[in-house]
């Protein structure tokens, strides 16, 4: 089968289904994953597609980059989600609200609540909504500021957040693959954070709808097998079994 055959294929299969992981596509082709890899970069960069870890997306399921403008999707589930992270937060706590959509429904439960807390992000709007409350004290790190993040990334960021210690973590992801034992986002800048605060935390719950566990992004930060446990909807139930042979909580 000449390239382009294959290309043709990939792009169909993109169209049926939203994403192909480069490993199956070799197996399907019966060619090397470098090959696929080679096919996937020539699509991508004739604007066709969307490369992610593992493999590629169709454009029209690529998740807007933008964090603030997500938060109304999908919003049952992480109303769902934040109030079971709400549940785990104990008194005189030091805890971490990362750059996530979810966040901010966690960080509205904090600044209604009765918890007295430390909360520390990096994520603006969480900042803002938790400084509401009159039982946190929240805090910032600081560093170069990303608009679509709506967040601070950079080495300022990362000076003061390695030297940090939280009792809880609550991470975003744009994918939390559990096949691959993959949480990922769409930047480095975004991971290498997230990364720094996972290894600073007692325990840490990456949050993630259903849907997040078959989404890919761009830069693995850790595998799921790092975090103390899942946070997820209803809907990912279905993954219960995958996640605890994981040897982690789902909640």
């Amino acid at each position: 089968m000449f390239r382009t055959e294959r290309q043709t294929i990939i792009l169909e299969e993109l169209a049926r289904v939203g994403r192909v992981s480069t490993t199956e596509l070799a197996q399907r082709f019966g060619v090397s994953e470098d090959s696929i890899r080679k096919d996937l970069q020539r699509l991508s960069a004739d604007g066709l597609i969307q490369r992610v870890y593992g493999g590629a997306v169709s454009l029209d399921d690529t998740p807007d980059r933008n964090v603030t403008a997500r938060v109304d999707d999908y919003r049952p589930q992480k109303q769902q989600i934040a109030q079971k992270a709400y549940d785990l937060i104990q008194n005189d706590q030091t805890i971490y609200l990362d750059v996530s959509s979810t966040n901010l429904y966690l960080a509205d439960l904090l600044a209604k609540g009765e918890k007295h807390v430390i909360v520390v992000s990096t994520m603006l709007d969480v900042i803002k909504r938790v400084a509401a409350g009159k039982n946190v004290i929240a805090q910032c790190p600081g560093g170069k500021m990303d608009v679509e993040l709506n967040g601070f990334v950079g080495a300022t960021t990362l000076s003061v957040l390695q030297d940090m210690c939280f009792d809880l973590a609550f991470l975003g992801a744009l994918g939390a693959n559990v096949e691959d034992d993959a949480v990922t986002v769409f930047d480095m800048e975004d991971g290498v954070v997230k990364r720094t605060v996972l290894h600073g935390a007692t325990k840490a719950y990456v949050l993630a709808d259903a849907h997040k566990f078959h989404a890919h992004g761009n830069y693995r930060y850790a595998g799921l097998s790092d975090f103390t446990g899942v946070i997820t909807d209803d809907a990912g139930v279905a993954y219960a079994d995958a996640i605890r042979k994981l040897g982690i909580e789902l909640l």
